[in-house]
């Protein structure tokens, strides 16, 4: 884990817009406590808690906790309140407007250079507010760099880490500032 806190801004490739988030050791686990601002210079603030093992405990997204997101240590979630039992068996949240959520199966899966693991995380789609499953594939390419296939599409991302497994470069999507 992380001592202390560690805090960065990444700026989007793809469209206008960026985030800013800090990553910290709390409560036996992981916390990310972010913001993401979108084109139209909407804010979107939140929080994500993990377990010490690395897997997501819950989630806040939006002005005053709009979405409260939770997963039981049986990979059960709900969302705001309401099970979602498509999502059932995810170990990891998938914010889809911050990269930051990449780093938690990034250290969470531990992989060598050469190594593969696949993985469902859980997506939340904001237009719908709901959970939906996400198959992923992580690859590690080399100590710093990792492909990332989304086998529903069929695209490979290509991320580039710092030694704490925090995306630096999110290919074509997002790059950290220094």
């Amino acid at each position: 884990m992380i001592a202390g806190a560690y805090a960065v801004v990444w700026v989007r490739q793809d469209e206008p817009g960026n985030d800013a988030c800090r990553f910290a050791d709390a409560e036996g686990g992981y916390l990310i406590d972010g913001s993401s601002t979108d084109a139209t210079g909407s804010i979107l603030p939140y929080r994500i808690r993990a377990r010490g093992d690395g897997t997501t405990r819950r989630a806040r997204i939006g002005a005053k906790s709009r979405i409260f997101v939770s997963r039981a240590p049986d990979n059960t979630w709900l969302l705001s309140g309401t099970p979602a039992p498509a999502v059932s068996g995810a170990e990891d949240i998938d914010l889809c407007f911050t990269p930051a959520t990449l780093t938690l199966p990034i250290r969470r899966l531990k992989l060598g250079i050469g190594d593969e693991a696949g993985i469902m995380v859980a997506r939340l789609d904001l237009e719908d507010e709901r959970l939906t499953p996400l198959d992923l594939v992580f690859r590690r390419i080399a100590d710093e760099q990792y492909e990332c296939l989304n086998a529903e599409t069929g695209k490979i991302s290509h991320l580039l880490v710092d030694r704490h497994g925090i995306i630096r470069t999110h290919t074509g999507h997002w790059i950290a500032q220094t």
